[in-house]
């Protein structure tokens, strides 16, 4: 008999990077790991409001994501100073693995069962017009990084990126977008 788990395969590894074109560099040149696709300015211009800890924070990120086989790599360098999961995790003098993602099937099913096994939120991406955040849990120690809940429609826009990887011509290997927002406009991911 297998065992399955509520949350379904791991499908994401989150790196917190202090530099973000560094580390692509290193995942393509010494782990052959790309094409990355890069959101210069985050997620959005302005930058959207997240919720640390129940308060209210604006953080400015640089992002990029690609793959190594099926599990999505995404790198995150904060750009601000503003409270998050990623500064807390600098600032413990770490750089690298923060976060396992994880896009579940049912998003209810997966915070009871996290949340029943010891897991904290602690951090809340919510998107207008999606009705599910994005959670980050704390982690029981035995287990290590930060756990990352995200939403059924999230799957659209983690498929579209892995279109652009696939479809990549072998040219540069960085294919650069202003926001995340303009990637998803570009690739055509609606959330309806």
């Amino acid at each position: 008999m297998a065992l399955q788990s509520i949350l379904g395969p791991a499908t994401q590894l989150g790196f917190v990077v202090r530099n973000v074109e560094a580390a692509m560099r290193h995942w393509i040149e010494v782990f052959g790991v790309g094409p990355f696709v890069c959101m210069e300015k985050g997620v959005s211009q302005p930058p959207s409001v997240t919720w640390m800890r129940g308060e209210p924070v604006t953080v400015e990120l640089k992002l990029a994501f690609g793959f190594m086989g099926d599990v999505q790599i995404e790198l995150i360098e904060q750009v601000n100073h503003a409270p998050s999961p990623y500064t807390e995790f600098l600032a413990g003098g770490r750089e690298g693995l923060q976060h396992l993602g994880f896009w579940v099937h049912d998003h209810a099913a997966a915070t009871r069962a996290v949340e029943t096994a010891g897991y904290k939120p602690v951090y809340e991406i919510r998107v207008a017009g999606q009705e599910l955040p994005i959670v980050y849990y704390d982690s029981p120690s035995l287990y290590g990084p930060m756990l990352e809940l995200v939403p059924p429609k999230w799957r659209r826009s983690r498929e579209a990126i892995a279109r652009y990887t696939r479809e990549w011509t072998g040219a540069e290997p960085v294919i650069r977008f202003d926001t995340y927002s303009d990637f998803l406009a570009k690739a055509g991911v609606t959330f309806d």
